[in-house]
C-alpha cells in the first residue's frame, strides 16, 4: 500500500509512474525465461528470418532458397529481426524481438489511457492481461508488433492539439510504418481514429473537418494498390466457418494458451473487476471516444472472416483488442482508495497471467530443448522432413510450438524443412526447387489421428515417409503420438530418439 498515493482531483494518478514501468518489465519474463518461447509460429518466423539475414553469405541456403525483398504489409517483426541478425544471430534475433511485443502492448495501452482519461486510469491496468493474448500465443509476430505501434499513435491522435504540415507528415509517416508492420494493425489504427473523431462529434458540420484531420491515415492505400497488383495471385475471398459459434469461440477465447480453466477463469475474473470499476466510475463513466472505438472494434471481430486473402484468424486477432479499448474507456473512479483497489486488482490478474504463461513455458521449454537435440544428427544443407502426429482427437486448447519445431532444423542446420508456411502475396523468399514448393511446404507436416478411435494413424504417416524418402529427403524428424519404437523406413537408420521423438536419416 506504501506504494499507492493519496489522490483526489489534484493529484492525477503520474504518481503511479513507478508501476508502469514495473508491468513493462514483468512482460518481458515469459520470452526471456523459457529455454524455448512458447509462440506456435515462432520457430517458422525464426527460419524465414534466417534465411533473409544470411542468404548472400550462405552458399547451402541460397541454393534451396530466393529472397524477393518487396515492401508488404506483413514486416513488423521480419524487419527489426534481419537487422539485429548480424548482431545478435537470427535466432536470438528473433527471441528479441518477441520479447519486445507485450512489453510494447502495455505501454501503448498506458499511453491511450492517458491520452483519453488525461491520466493513467485503473481501467489500464485491468487491461494489462489483454498484452498477452491468444493472438500473441499462437506468436502472430507481426501483427503484434503493429498493434504495438497502432495504440501508440492512436495515443498521439488522441493528444495533438492541431493539424500543422509538419504534423500531418509524422501522421502519415506513422500510418506507413504500422501498415508496414501488418496490414490488420494499420486497420486497427484507422478504427481506432473513427472512434476519436466520432466520439468528440458535435454536429454533421463537424463530419468533414474530421475526415481531413485523418485523411493522411490512408497514405498507405498507395503501397497496399501497387503490392496487390503486382502479387502473381490473389488469395482465397472471405471464408466464415459455423459463423455462431465460432464468434461465441472468439470471444471466450481470447485469453487461450495455457490451461483452459485457468484461462476462461482469468477472463471471467476481469469481466468481474471491469464491472467493478464501472460501477466506481465517475462521470459518464465510459470515455466515449474509446467507447467508440471499442464497439467499432468488436463489430469488427464478429463481421471479420475467419481467413481472407490466405490469412488464418482475423477475427481472432481483432476480438482481443476490441476488448482491451472497451476496458480502457471505463474512467478513473472519483474516490481515490477505489481507484486503489481496482489498480491492485489489475496488477494481481496481470501477474497471474505472466506466471501462468511463464511457468507453462519453461516447463515445456525444457521438454523442446530436449527433443531438439535431434538436430546434431541432421545432415547440414539437406532435406528434412518433419511429421507431427496429433496425439488424439480432442481440441487442443492449450497453445504449443510443436508442431513448427521442424523450423529448427532450417535455422540451426541450414536444412530445407516442410514447416515453412509461404502465405500468397507475402513472399519474401521463394523455394527454389518446384517440387520441394509444391508437395512439401508448411502443413504437409500434419498427420491428423483417427477418430474416433483417438489413435495416430499410422498408415497415413508411413504414406508421408514413402514419399518424402522418394523425394530425396535426408532425413525424417517424426513427433507426437507415435510408438517409441518406431521402425526406420527403407534406407533409413535411426540417428536419434529424444523426447519422444525420432529422427532418421539415410544410410
Amino acid at each position: 500500500m506504501a506504494l499507492m498515493p493519496k489522490l483526489d482531483d489534484r493529484t492525477p494518478i503520474p504518481r503511479w509512474r513507478m508501476l508502469m514501468p514495473a508491468m513493462v518489465a514483468l512482460a518481458f519474463l515469459p520470452v526471456l525465461l523459457a529455454p524455448v518461447p512458447g509462440f506456435v509460429d515462432m520457430p517458422s518466423h525464426m527460419a524465414r528470418h534466417h534465411v533473409l539475414a544470411n542468404i548472400t553469405a550462405d552458399p547451402a541456403l541460397s541454393r534451396i532458397f530466393a529472397v524477393h525483398w518487396q515492401w508488404i504489409a506483413n514486416l513488423g517483426a521480419d524487419l527489426p529481426s534481419v537487422l539485429l541478425a548480424p548482431l545478435l544471430g537470427s535466432e536470438r534475433a528473433t527471441l528479441v524481438v518477441g520479447a519486445l511485443l507485450a512489453p510494447l502492448t502495455v505501454m501503448g495501452l498506458f499511453q491511450l489511457s492517458r491520452a483519453a482519461h488525461g491520466r493513467v486510469s485503473a481501467s489500464a491496468f485491468v487491461a494489462l492481461p489483454f498484452a498477452m493474448h491468444q493472438a500473441w500465443m499462437w506468436g502472430f509476430l507481426n501483427y503484434c508488433m503493429g498493434i504495438g505501434l497502432a495504440l501508440l499513435v492512436a495515443a498521439w491522435l488522441y493528444t495533438r492539439p492541431r493539424e500543422s504540415g509538419r504534423e500531418q507528415v509524422i501522421l502519415a509517416v506513422a500510418a506507413l510504418v504500422v501498415w508496414t508492420a501488418h496490414m490488420a494493425s494499420w486497420v486497427v489504427l484507422l478504427i481506432l481514429a473513427a472512434g476519436n473523431e466520432l466520439g468528440k462529434l458535435g454536429s454533421w458540420r463537424e463530419v468533414w473537418p474530421a475526415m481531413r484531420r485523418n485523411l493522411v491515415l490512408l497514405v498507405p492505400v498507395v503501397p497496399l494498390l501497387l503490392w496487390r497488383s503486382e502479387a502473381a495471385g490473389h488469395g482465397s475471398g472471405p471464408a466464415y466457418v459455423d459463423f455462431v459459434n465460432t464468434k461465441i469461440v472468439v470471444f471466450a477465447s481470447v485469453l487461450r494458451g495455457t490451461d483452459k480453466l485457468v484461462d476462461i477463469g482469468l477472463l471471467a475474473a476481469l469481466a468481474c473487476v471491469s464491472g467493478v470499476a464501472l460501477l466506481w466510475a465517475s462521470g459518464r463513466r465510459l470515455e466515449r471516444r474509446l467507447l467508440v472505438s471499442g464497439v467499432l472494434l468488436a463489430f469488427a471481430a464478429v463481421a471479420a472472416p475467419t481467413t481472407i486473402f490466405n490469412a488464418w484468424g482475423t477475427d481472432l486477432r481483432t476480438a482481443p483488442i476490441a476488448l482491451l479499448v472497451l476496458v480502457l474507456a471505463i474512467t478513473p473512479s472519483a474516490r481515490p482508495e477505489r481507484e486503489r483497489l481496482i489498480v491492485m486488482a489489475g496488477i494481481a490478474l496481470f501477474c497471474v497471467r505472466v506466471g501462468t504463461v511463464t511457468r507453462d513455458w519453461v516447463r515445456h521449454g525444457h521438454v523442446l530443448e530436449q527433443r531438439l537435440t535431434l538436430l546434431g544428427a541432421v545432415p547440414r544443407g539437406g532435406r528434412v522432413g518433419y511429421l507431427w502426429a496429433a496425439p488424439d482427437c480432442g481440441f487442443p486448447w492449450r497453445l504449443v510450438p510443436d508442431e513448427k519445431l521442424g523450423s529448427y532444423a532450417l535455422t540451426r542446420r541450414d536444412a530445407y524443412v516442410n514447416t515453412l508456411f509461404m502465405v500468397d502475396n507475402a513472399k519474401l523468399m521463394t523455394v527454389r526447387d518446384p517440387l520441394l514448393a509444391q508437395r512439401w511446404s508448411g502443413g504437409t507436416q500434419d498427420v491428423a489421428p483417427l477418430c474416433p478411435q483417438n489413435r495416430p494413424d499410422l498408415a497415413a504417416m508411413n504414406v508421408k515417409i514413402a514419399g518424402m524418402r522418394a523425394d530425396g529427403f535426408d532425413a525424417v524428424w517424426v513427433s507426437g503420438g507415435i510408438p517409441a519404437d518406431l521402425p526406420p523406413p527403407p534406407g533409413f537408420v535411426v540417428a536419434k530418439r529424444a523426447g519422444g521423438d525420432t529422427l532418421f536419416v539415410r544410410r
